[in-house]
């Protein structure tokens, strides 16, 4: 969608959605943690924090494009809801971010990213168009939180360990074991 901004330039928002299993508290965690932001998202070069409050942050990214450009970010946070980083004004080009994290079902996190930049995003070369594909974005999110994300193993169950009136048993393959102290 093209809109123009207040300072009269050509803007364009995007936005996309995608469901992850993982409860919102870990997005939100990666999503906050803006001095690892060049460990996943794409075309980030370099990021840092300058300085951090409760639920205010100001950060810096530096862009893996042509030309190279550095964005001082204000981020604003509602913990496990959202996150907002924009561009800090006077910069020439503007940049927004919003990440919408809501809980669809216990253990699943829907995060929603918006996207506002200058339209000529899409025209200048070395990769800044690719910022203004949240979709790319949110694939790399997902990929973090699948590499960090505290995920129970689905499938067979090989060993169980379990205390009871008994003491401890050990489950292995289905063959149930009392466990003793050695020695």
């Amino acid at each position: 969608m093209l809109a123009r901004s207040t300072l009269g330039r050509v803007t364009l928002r995007r936005k996309a959605s995608i469901t992850l299993g993982c409860e919102p508290t870990f997005v939100y965690d990666v999503l906050s943690d803006y001095a690892n932001y060049s460990e996943w998202m794409p075309k980030v070069r370099s990021s840092s924090v300058i300085g951090h409050e409760t639920n205010f942050a100001l950060a810096e990214l530096e862009f893996n494009a042509q030309p190279e450009y550095k964005f001082t970010l204000e981020c604003m946070h509602a913990p496990t809801q959202m996150v907002v980083s924009r561009s800090l004004s006077g910069h020439a080009m503007t940049l927004k971010l919003e990440w919408k994290i809501t809980s669809p079902s216990p253990g699943e996190s829907h995060v929603t990213l918006s996207v506002e930049a200058p339209a000529a995003f899409l025209v200048m070369f070395g990769g800044y168009a690719t910022i203004m594909q949240p979709a790319v974005t949110l694939q790399a999110l997902e990929r973090q939180v699948s590499t960090f994300a505290p995920v129970l193993p689905q499938g067979e169950v090989l060993i169980e360990i379990a205390e009871g009136e008994d003491g401890l048993t050990c489950t292995y393959k289905g063959t149930k074991y009392k466990m003793e102290a050695a020695g």
